[in-house]
């Protein structure tokens, strides 16, 4: 049998991500993009199951954002989970407390050239790198990108999709960016006016939730059984081994 306070710890985990509520999330199973907003001149277009961003020549990025009030988020902490697949371009990812007027956007994004996950502070004109972790990154593969603010910190994580979720963040940043704004797809496409696609990016499986509580890192039950077992002292005469 668990000791009370391995029982206690398992019941406040619990009700932790039974509490968690989903905001809005979109399959595209049905189609379309309904609910969401499209920025600037590149094409969007929902097939098989995927939203599909693309353009050619100077058309280099593409955004497109949703919130569950109009244009704005109804909370500004929040965590946006998505499947991304990159096809042409630099890299594909999301967006918190998203603002077309805003003077900057956090971003997080996977680079394909870069072969890294990316945390970028978009100036509009310029971006700044705030942290950023090694990462491989393979043409139409499909990953899994997960990128959380709450207060004034902004943390994210991605994996191969079908692939177990990682334990913790792989990269955050402090920033004092506070609006709600909205969760935002993004993509950015490569240099190039000789051809007819410089950007083609995929998108699936969107999820907005309310932001965890700040000392859990991961909403699925894996994590939950790895958080009981590191907080659990050890005994004397017994041994505990902590998963690979």
């Amino acid at each position: 049998m668990f000791p009370v306070r391995e029982v206690f710890m398992l019941s406040a985990l619990i009700m932790a991500v039974l509490c968690s509520g989903v905001i809005f999330q979109d399959d595209f199973n049905d189609g379309n993009a309904e609910g969401w907003h499209e920025v600037g001149p590149s094409n969007f277009q929902v097939s098989d199951g995927w939203y599909h961003f693309w353009g050619g020549g100077a058309v280099n990025d593409a955004t497109s954002f949703r919130a569950d009030q109009g244009e704005t988020m109804s909370t500004e902490n929040y965590v946006i989970t998505h499947d991304v697949k990159i096809d042409v371009g630099t890299f594909g990812g999301c967006m918190v407390r998203y603002r077309e007027e805003g003077e900057y956007n956090i971003m997080l994004v996977l680079g394909l050239p870069q072969q890294k996950l990316l945390l970028y502070r978009w100036y509009w004109n310029s971006i700044e790198l705030v942290d950023s972790q090694p990462f491989q990154v393979e043409e139409n593969v499909s990953y899994t990108v997960c990128f959380q603010c709450s207060g004034e910190t902004f943390s994210g994580k991605a994996w191969e999709t079908g692939s177990p979720e990682p334990g913790q963040w792989m990269v955050t940043a402090q920033d004092t960016l506070s609006a709600s704004g909205a969760a935002a797809l993004f993509t950015a496409g490569v240099f190039s006016k000789d051809t007819d696609v410089s950007m083609s990016c995929y998108f699936d499986n969107v999820t907005v939730e309310d932001a965890e509580p700040s000392e859990f890192s991961q909403r699925t039950w894996a994590g939950i059984k790895l958080n009981l077992q590191l907080s659990t002292p050890l005994q004397k005469g017994r041994q505990q081994r902590l998963p690979d």
